[in-house]
């Protein structure tokens, strides 16, 4: 045909698909008898980028996943690009097969980062071949942290999207088990070049990569009376975490940010890493205090530095200045920025204090938190820039293990009780097979030259009492060991944003157990000439009651995407997202739409209730504690007769039609609430029906 005939077909087939997507679809599974060839024998390879008809985007999805079992990585990677990214007619709709091509994407981006970062921690086809621990961490953030950001998105995606319902679902699980498997030889290869290089040039690096000289080399540099810092000390935030936080806080104007790495103290734990980053080096020197076999504290001077406030008194003491805060960092996120500006105002520096990241992954939350987690930090650090912060530090005690919670590597070393997953403190100085032996004094430790750290050589865990769970930490990977030093500092004071947003909610029909609502971020007022309005917006979802309920953000449609834990939200356009919620019991949550810490912008709620699946061990990100009971949930029904029927209902489980009679106010109001029992129950935090027993009507809770 001539080119403008061929043109002219696709400007109208376009504008159909566009505008009136059901006619399109309809027309071309009629047209698709007419292809007959091509449905039979065309290959994924002979098929355009373009998914005209139904046939080719299965056909392509089967070959995506064929050419994983393959390891073609590229090939994978360019198919699902194009889908995700695009906008194709067969997706629009399919929420199952956009959430199979995510997952095909993430696996191939897991398997490309592979490749790149090759198989030994020396340059790609060599083994080995490094000669210092400075050398060492330069290979692991060049290339093997976009191993561990990758596989971390792909469990992430694994837990948020792979459902029975999914086209080719089983060979999609097969897929991705594979690739654990991948993940698990090439970080066992790395673990073990690793630990014999620190047994040929030592375990403890040269001073400008030591976590104990952190402070006064990094922070003390920052401290000035023109100028807040805030340090934010932040329990297993790993290298690859901070790097994304690094991509979303670059690119602003008169602001510097810059990402570095050092080595955590061993063995990589809390009691010992957290510590160390306050000022407790004396000579270059840690002085721990050992308590029934287990480090407990650093000595600094005259005291013992074990919890976040000894933390904070050693910094303060070596910066001085009239206060120096310690601010959980659920503390941050629930004040707004004036009353952080008075409780900071003597302050010459500020220490954040998380420890969100390490609780949820050993309660075994750890892949369906971790971007709230980072969307949190994102907020305090906007929080904190406009209560006058200008000088910022992130930096961690130690890192994790992310491994396949069904094949682990299990080694038995000594007494369960006295072993920890991937460390044991011993004063009995044996070597055995696939371990690594430590002396205290080879690590600069001083007043216990008995004792010894023995860690597994690759990520195996050692066999304890309880389950190894698939987050773990205390040995001598690069994924435990590398934290890292992110700073950021902003030459002015953040101004102010005159634009303000309001956030429409609508709750809509969930799919592949996944709920849904459609949201709207709209300009409403000015309150001065704005030269320039941004083009999207970061927004976040959290249940507001019950407490303790996680969200998973699992997917968004028309227009929006997520990128760390936040909504990239379209201005004046309606979006669709996908997400589960999660808790330690049977409820029904609400849900908002906000702004992480940002200011300008009005929460939108819906009032509709979302199913909760239940979890154990769940606990709230923000707080930590369990969720508590609440009958705020009663305000959201008409007072009267139908709050006292459904608070009987959540408090004795079923109410008789008669009683239901008695509490409404007669035989009218009760069918005038029949009419309505479905808009109620939308309202309220629990499951319930109306049921027939021996003849009688009961509006009943399930259980």
């Amino acid at each position: 045909l001539p080119a403008p005939v061929i043109g002219a077909c696709r400007a109208l087939a376009r504008h159909v698909c566009d505008h009136r997507p059901d006619l399109y679809r309809c027309t071309a599974d009629e047209t698709e008898g007419s292809l007959q060839i091509e449905r039979t024998q065309g290959t994924a390879e002979d098929l355009g980028k373009v998914d005209t008809f139904r046939f080719e985007e299965d056909r392509i999805l089967s070959a995506a996943l064929r050419c994983l079992g393959e390891a073609r990585w590229g090939q994978v990677a360019e198919w699902a690009g194009a889908r995700v990214a695009g906008d194709s007619v067969w997706l629009r709709d399919d929420p199952g097969r956009r959430a199979a091509w995510q997952l095909v994407g993430a696996a191939a981006s897991l398997g490309l980062a592979l490749t790149t970062a090759g198989p030994r921690l020396g340059e790609p086809g060599q083994t080995a071949s490094l000669t210092s621990l400075e050398a060492a961490v330069e290979a692991y953030t060049a290339r093997g942290a976009a191993v561990d950001l990758a596989h971390r998105r792909l469990e992430q995606r694994r837990a948020a999207l792979l459902f029975p319902q999914l086209p080719h679902y089983e060979a999609l699980r097969t897929h991705l088990d594979a690739l654990r498997g991948l993940w698990r030889t090439w970080a066992d290869g790395w673990a073990t070049d690793f630990n014999a290089l620190c047994r040929r040039v030592g375990f403890l690096p040269d001073i400008a990569l030591q976590q104990r000289t952190l402070f006064d080399d990094v922070v003390r540099g920052l401290i000035s009376d023109e100028a807040r810092t805030a340090i934010f000390v932040i329990d297993a935030f790993r290298y690859e975490m901070a790097d994304e936080l690094r991509a979303t806080l670059s690119g602003l104007s008169a602001t510097h940010v810059q990402l570095r790495a050092r080595l955590a103290e061993l063995p990589t734990v809390t009691e010992i890493g957290m510590n160390a980053l306050a000022p407790t080096a004396q000579g270059g020197r840690l002085r721990p205090v050992m308590r029934d076999g287990r480090v407990q504290a650093l000595r600094a001077g005259e005291f013992q530095v074990a919890r976040p406030d000894d933390r904070r008194r050693a910094m303060h003491e070596r910066v001085g200045g009239a206060t120096c805060p310690l601010l959980p960092l659920s503390e941050v996120i629930a004040r707004d920025a004036d009353a952080l500006r008075r409780s900071i105002a003597q302050a010459r520096l500020v220490v954040v204090h998380s420890t969100e990241i390490d609780e949820a992954g050993e309660n075994g939350m750890g892949v369906a938190v971790f971007d709230l987690v980072m969307q949190r930090l994102h907020a305090a650090w906007t929080l904190l820039r406009e209560a006058g912060v200008r000088r910022f530090v992130f930096t961690a005690d130690h890192g994790f293990l992310l491994l396949d919670p069904t094949a682990h590597t299990v080694q038995c070393r000594g007494r369960k009780v006295d072993t920890k997953r991937r460390h044991l403190l011993t004063t009995i100085a044996a070597d055995h097979a696939d371990e690594v032996r430590v002396p205290f004094s080879a690590l600069g430790y001083e007043d216990q030259p008995d004792w010894h750290v023995v860690v597994p050589e690759t990520t195996a865990v050692f066999d304890t009492n309880g389950g190894p769970g698939n987050f773990v930490h205390g040995g001598n990977s690069l994924q435990e060991r590398v934290i890292p030093v992110l700073v950021v500092t902003h030459r002015i004071a953040v101004g102010s944003d005159v634009q303000r947003y309001a956030v429409r909610v609508e709750a809509r029909t969930g799919v592949a157990g996944m709920h849904c609502v459609a949201v709207c971020v709209s300009p409403v007022a000015q309150e001065a000439l704005a030269f320039s309005r941004a083009s999207e917006l970061a927004l976040a979802l959290r249940a507001v009651d019950p407490d303790g309920v996680a969200v998973e953000l699992c997917d968004t449609r028309n227009g929006a995407r997520i990128e760390g834990g936040t909504i990239r939200a379209p201005i004046d356009r309606e979006f669709e997202v996908f997400f589960k919620l999660s808790g330690s019991g049977e409820a029904r949550a609400r849900i908002e739409v906000h702004a992480p810490g940002g200011s300008g912008v009005q929460a939108g709620h819906v009032e509709t209730r979302f199913a909760v699946s239940v979890t154990t061990s769940v606990r709230s990100p923000a707080t930590g504690t369990a969720p508590a009971a609440s009958r705020a949930w009663l305000e959201q029904l008409p007072a009267g007769g139908v709050r006292a029927l459904f608070e009987h209902m959540h408090d004795h489980g079923r109410v008789s039609e008669g009683d239901a009679m008695t509490l409404l106010g007669g035989a009218g109001a009760l069918r005038r609430f029949s009419l309505k029992f479905e808009e109620y129950a939308a309202l309220i935090p629990f499951e319930c029906r109306i049921d027939s027993v021996g003849g009688t009507k009961w509006y009943i809770r399930c259980q």
